[in-house]
């Protein structure tokens, strides 16, 4: 059996990381109006019902600073293929429209962020509430709308599909390919 190493607590020193985070593409408005984009890693679902995700954001953050001045926003989901201009995103100047990454605005089903056409699964958000630890924020959103691939519903295997992509440390990810099922029933 393996022996067991004390790591610091600081994530940007985790190496390798023991902890994964889902990265996914944020659109919020502007005070204009105008889309922004934001990758983040930081979210996890909540509750069944009501529907609730939370968010890490920075409150300097033009998106946190868009979700809890509007009160919406839409998380959504990429394939791996992506995974190289999400980086680049990050790197884009603010304001920092959904068209300036070279990606497509599609307007939302409930709300008034856009949904990103590359992207494969949209979670259409409103601000239910949130918990500031410094500068550092817990955004707890409701889902009110979600949308999906039509492929994703009809493959063997929406998840070879849909490909998931998590943040691992700096510039490293990982990719969920397929999905492997329990064949036999836990006591």
């Amino acid at each position: 059996m393996p022996g067991k190493v004390a790591m610091p607590i600081d994530k940007h020193a985790w190496h390798p990381s023991p902890l994964l985070g889902q990265i996914v593409l944020i659109t919020t408005c502007n005070t204009d109006g105008t889309s922004n984009i934001a990758p983040k890693s930081w979210i996890s679902m909540m509750s069944f019902d009501p529907p609730l995700l939370a968010l890490g954001c920075n409150r300097q953050h033009w998106t946190a600073q868009n979700i809890l001045r509007e009160h919406t926003f839409v998380v959504n989901v990429p394939g791996a293929e992506l995974a190289a201009l999400i980086w680049l995103i990050a790197e884009l100047p603010h304001p920092r429209p959904v068209e300036a990454a070279g990606l497509t605005a599609l307007p939302a089903l409930r709300i008034a962020p856009p949904r990103i056409t590359e992207c494969k699964a949209h979670f259409e958000c409103t601000l239910r509430t949130h918990l500031a630890f410094g500068d550092e924020l817990i955004i707890v959103g409701e889902i009110v709308a979600l949308s999906i691939d039509d492929y994703a519903l009809t493959t063997s295997d929406p998840y070879a599909y849909l490909q998931l992509i998590v943040f691992l440390e700096q510039r490293t990810y990982g990719v969920i390919k397929h999905a492997q099922h329990l064949t036999t029933k836990q006591p």
